[in-house]
Formats: C-alpha cells, sequence, structure tokens
C-alpha cells in the first residue's frame, strides 16, 4: 500500500480554520513569510510545533498564496504563474501583477471569510504587497480589513535591502500595533513578508537565518499571551543563475516556430501554433540542455480545467543550477525541486 501523500498548501486553509476553532477566544496571528523552505524554518524555530505543507506547482507565489489561502489547487483558482493567457479572452498574455479588472479567478471563498463566519475580525497586514495593486491581491486577500503603512522589503516600488534585525522590528510593530487598535474581540491577523526578494539575490543566508531566528522568537513571546500564532510560506528557491545562451537559443527558437512564452522563474510554458505541440516537443528535445525537462501541460495541469486553460501546452522545467531568471538572482523558483516544494506550517502556542 502507498503511504499517503504529504500535506499540501491547499490544506492550509482548513487547517487554519480548525485551529481558529479550537482556540476561539483567542487571537490567531499567521506570519506569511514568502519564500521560506521548510529547512530553514524548521532550523530557527525550535520551540515551534513544525510540519511539512507540500506546495502546489508551480511554485511561484501567484500561485502558492491563493491555493493556501482559498483551498483550491491551481488549475481550479486558475493563476498558474506570473504570466499567462489574459482572462478577458481577448488574446496576448498578462502578468499578474498587473492585471486589472474580472475574470482572473473563480475563487471567492478564503481564511478571511472563514474568520468573519466563526466570528473573529479579519485582518491582513498587507506589508510587502502594498507595492503590488493587482487583482490578484483583491482576490487574495478578500473579505480582509486591510492594515498599510508597514514595508519590511520592499519600498517605493524597489528592493530595498534593511539589517535582519530591523526587518524583525518592523513584523512586531506592525503585529503589536494592530493588535491594539482590534483588541475588542477575537481576530485572524494575516502578515505577508517578503523574505523572497532578499532569497532570490543572497540565498538562504545570515540575513535571512537571523530574521527568522528573530520572527520565532517574537511569536513564542506572543504565545505566552495566549496568542496563537501560526506561520507558512508558498515555496522554498534552489541555486539558480541566468544562462543568456538558453534565452537566446528560445528567442531564436520562438522565432522560427512561432511560439510565445509565459510563466516565471524555473518553469516556462510556449503557447505554440495550432496543432504544432507534438512537433515543437520532439524539436525542444533536440534543440536544449539535458537538464530541462519538456513535458505536456496536460502532465501538471488538470486537462480541461480553468488553470490548464491559461498556459502554452509545453513546459519547460529546469533541473539544474542555470535556466532563465533575473540577472541580478542567485536563486529561483517555479520548478519540482524539493527545496523549492517543501514549506513549513508552524504553530507556537502555550499548552
Amino acid at each position: 500500500m502507498n503511504p499517503a501523500p504529504p500535506p499540501s498548501v491547499t490544506d492550509f486553509r482548513a487547517e487554519l480554520a480548525l485551529l481558529m476553532a479550537a482556540y476561539a477566544t483567542r487571537h490567531v496571528v499567521v506570519l506569511a513569510l514568502d519564500g521560506v523552505n521548510l529547512s530553514a524554518a524548521s532550523t530557527c524555530w525550535p520551540s515551534a510545533e513544525t510540519r511539512l505543507l507540500r506546495a502546489v506547482a508551480p511554485t511561484t507565489s501567484s500561485a502558492g498564496w491563493l491555493s493556501a489561502l482559498t483551498g483550491l489547487d491551481v488549475a481550479d483558482h486558475a493563476v498558474p504563474g506570473v504570466v499567462f493567457s489574459d482572462p478577458s479572452g481577448q488574446g496576448g498574455l498578462v502578468n499578474f501583477l498587473n492585471h486589472h479588472g474580472p475574470g482572473l479567478t473563480p475563487a471567492t471563498e478564503n481564511v478571511f471569510l472563514d474568520a468573519i463566519r466563526l466570528g473573529r475580525t479579519p485582518l491582513a497586514v498587507l506589508g510587502d504587497l502594498e507595492c503590488y495593486a493587482s487583482s490578484w491581491r483583491d482576490a487574495l486577500l478578500a473579505h480582509a480589513q486591510p492594515i498599510t503603512g508597514h514595508r519590511f522589503y520592499t519600498e517605493h516600488d524597489a528592493y530595498h535591502r534593511r539589517p535582519a534585525a530591523e526587518v524583525a522590528a518592523r513584523v512586531g510593530t506592525a503585529v503589536e500595533e494592530t493588535l491594539a487598535r482590534h483588541d475588542a474581540r477575537p481576530c485572524l491577523l494575516w502578515c505577508y513578508v517578503e523574505i523572497d526578494q532578499h532569497v532570490h539575490r543572497h540565498g538562504y543566508d545570515e540575513h535571512t537565518f537571523r530574521v527568522l531566528t528573530a520572527l520565532g522568537e517574537f511569536a513564542a513571546s506572543l504565545a505566552t499571551r495566549d496568542i496563537l500564532v501560526v506561520a507558512h510560506s508558498d515555496h522554498g528557491l534552489v541555486p539558480t543563475v541566468h544562462d543568456p545562451e538558453l534565452a537566446d537559443l528560445l528567442d531564436d527558437l520562438g522565432r522560427r516556430y512561432g511560439f510565445t512564452m509565459g510563466g516565471a522563474g524555473r518553469m516556462r510554458w510556449l503557447y505554440p501554433r495550432a496543432g504544432t505541440g507534438p512537433e515543437l516537443l520532439a524539436l525542444l528535445g533536440e534543440e536544449l540542455p539535458g537538464d530541462i525537462r519538456i513535458l505536456p501541460a496536460d502532465e501538471v495541469f488538470r486537462p480541461g480545467s480553468p488553470g490548464r486553460a491559461r498556459v502554452g501546452d509545453v513546459l519547460l522545467v529546469s533541473e539544474g543550477g542555470a535556466f532563465l531568471t533575473d540577472p541580478e538572482y542567485r536563486y529561483d523558483h517555479g520548478s519540482f525541486a524539493p527545496e523549492e516544494t517543501e514549506t513549513p506550517f508552524a504553530v507556537w502556542r502555550v499548552k
């Protein structure tokens, strides 16, 4: 008998609802930490109960956070990555961070609606999401009362590096100030911290571990005040550098064979001309490096689903250390590597 697969980030919503019901008279604080893998979390949070939630595919923030908060798989919430087919059906591709308008996702319920049903005040400290106004953010935080004025890794729409102690202190201030203003009844307070911004450029370095350790200590201190604290993430990252020769090759093939490209990071999808998908699969197998996995999209996205309708027919998935990425990055995500797919679900509570 095959063992049951580990829980997925799609199970986060149900797990959180159980905790909110079990601790009905307590505040619940959720630290949403973008780009933190299970290994780093387990090392830095010795006082937490930490276990695995498997990331969705592809391992991108757009897909992962929406799956976590709605409980829907990528195939059903239909936000498969960063660049995909225009939800309006008018043709072309959109970037999820720049898309404004209806039709992005059929998702209507999430953890914040669960909190309301359980008699809680639903609060979302936007944090680093403040600079990402979009239909995706609206869907992600639907039903929540937004709390603004706190950024940790982004400032004026650009990456801004702060010392680890300052990052952790800013998170603590955001949580404490929000709790102080909403103390009349139990709340769900979800706070977004884009550690991913730092890991992309520097990896899981001393700064990363200091931030995670300090946040773990802060969570433990909240737990001593009968506040339940949960930390979760969307994906991890693995060493990846930009391969300009691969980029040039795909640009040339795109011009010659008439395909466009979507996706992001370590998973890209190609939109070939109608009926040419099998031919393109065979061609790419001859042209591309051996550490790039070439797949039909139906193997990753459920055929006939809303999510499958937005991706191209051919997937390119990195299995090595060089692929298509931002030239400034040293780490990236989007593929099936264990360091990307193993994410933490951590809880601090007084027994």
